[in-house]
């Protein structure tokens, strides 16, 4: 493997949120920040809902970006999520902006890297894209979504089960499921963790899921069509989509490409917008991962020169 790794903790505002994140870089590059990069800098990489930085399509990525790219990665769990503390929310969009916002920051003044780009799959691509609005003088230039929910609210009625629909109504919440916990038995060979943590940690805690009337309020009240105010006079967006996703229609990722077209300065140039052939939601096999890193490959090798990086 020409890919080391370092893994850390993040500190934020509020000390009951600590951000566990992994930096790769290729091996012939320092990964204390300490000077003599080779890489062409550094993407933060954001997880989706109930999901963590340590499984097998971020690992696959983050090691194909360091090998094939010669770019390096910060992967991190959103608080709530894998080995971070804090607590994580349905509706909390706004949230894991601020730990996307919270990571690029550290990656820059912390450990000297320089940040290039932002990709997030799923709900972490939503999250992503509300950072990039938000904080469009500091969102990295290149700015990735994979497999993202343009409509938030449109699925939450279909996933609940009608005893959970009637607990809400009742006490105002309810448990969802439990998530988390070490790798399900069946399940170490593909999420198998490829780099030796720098410190002993225990497995990520097993963690209740909670669902509360404010949640839902949140998510329903979330409007991703704010994605017209991107900043792309500065940045260059992909958007990607599997046609075999089954839990996203490709409706959505057609939908930010409709809302991203009416920023000021959009350009075909600027947004690109590919839906891949066989893709499911996941990303879980390798032919997937072949496939969509591919589509990541060749918009790279289009927009790094045009980015200048």
């Amino acid at each position: 493997m020409n890919a080391s790794a370092t893994e850390f903790f993040i500190p934020t505002e509020d000390p009951e949120i600590r951000l566990h994140a992994r930096l790769v870089v290729p091996r012939h590059d320092s990964t204390d920040g300490s000077g003599g990069n080779k890489h062409r800098g550094v993407f933060v990489i954001c997880h989706g809902l109930l999901d963590t930085k340590d499984t097998e399509l971020f690992q696959s990525l983050q090691q194909h970006l360091a090998e094939k790219a010669a770019v390096g990665s910060v992967a991190f769990d959103f608080r709530g999520n894998g080995r971070s503390t804090g607590v994580t929310g349905y509706g909390d969009y706004a949230g894991e902006a601020e730990d996307i916002a919270k990571v690029v920051d550290h990656a820059r003044r912390r450990l000297g890297q320089r940040v290039v780009g932002v990709l997030g799959h799923s709900k972490g691509a939503s999250s992503m894209l509300l950072y990039a609005v938000k904080y469009g003088a500091e969102c990295p230039p290149l700015v990735v979504s994979v497999s993202a929910r343009f409509w938030i609210a449109r699925e939450t009625h279909a996933r609940w089960k009608e005893h959970q629909l009637q607990m809400l109504e009742k006490e105002g919440r309810f448990l969802w499921r439990s998530f988390g916990g070490p790798p399900a038995v069946g399940e170490e060979s593909g999420n198998a963790r490829r780099w030796a943590s720098t410190e002993l940690l225990p497995p990520p805690p097993v963690r209740e899921y909670w669902i509360t009337r404010q949640d839902l309020e949140d998510r329903r009240n979330i409007d991703m069509s704010v994605v017209k105010r991107l900043p792309l006079h500065r940045v260059f967006v992909l958007n990607v989509a599997g046609d075999a996703d089954r839990v996203v229609p490709t409706d959505d990722v057609w939908a930010y490409d409709s809302a991203m077209s009416k920023a000021p300065a959009y350009s075909s140039t600027r947004v690109s917008t590919q839906v891949v052939p066989g893709g499911t939601h996941f990303w879980t096999t390798p032919e997937e991962h072949a496939r969509l890193f591919g589509v990541i490959d060749r918009w790279l090798d289009a927009v790094l020169p045009l980015a200048k990086l």
